[in-house]
């Protein structure tokens, strides 16, 4: 997904080893939600491709031990040059950002 359209955008769905939300373009990430119980990991990379995923360019990692749903984060974070997700274990998720 190379996503760059400015505004209001979201994401449905399984995350993988790595998905490229937002690619060259800086990003805001509003709020992360859950629609159910999972176990895994989510982490947030300010990169512009999955190869930037290093542990210098991790901006949060999320640990789901969700025992209720729904669940949501807000985190308000910023990202410069994109947006990079990564996911291990089962979760499925929405992440909602505005690109700039």
């Amino acid at each position: 997904m190379n996503v760059t359209a400015r505004g209001d955008n979201f994401y449905i769905g399984t995350l993988g080893p790595g998905t490229t939300l937002v690619s060259n373009a800086a990003a805001t990430v509003k709020r992360v939600l859950w629609g159910g119980t999972y176990v895994g990991t989510m982490a947030l990379y300010d990169s512009a491709t999955i190869a930037g995923t290093a542990a210098s360019n991790q901006v949060i990692s999320i640990g789901i031990p969700l025992l209720r749903y729904p669940e949501s984060i807000e985190v308000d974070l910023h990202f410069n040059n994109g947006l990079v997700v990564t996911e291990t274990g089962t979760p499925t998720q929405t992440v909602a950002w505005t690109s700039e």
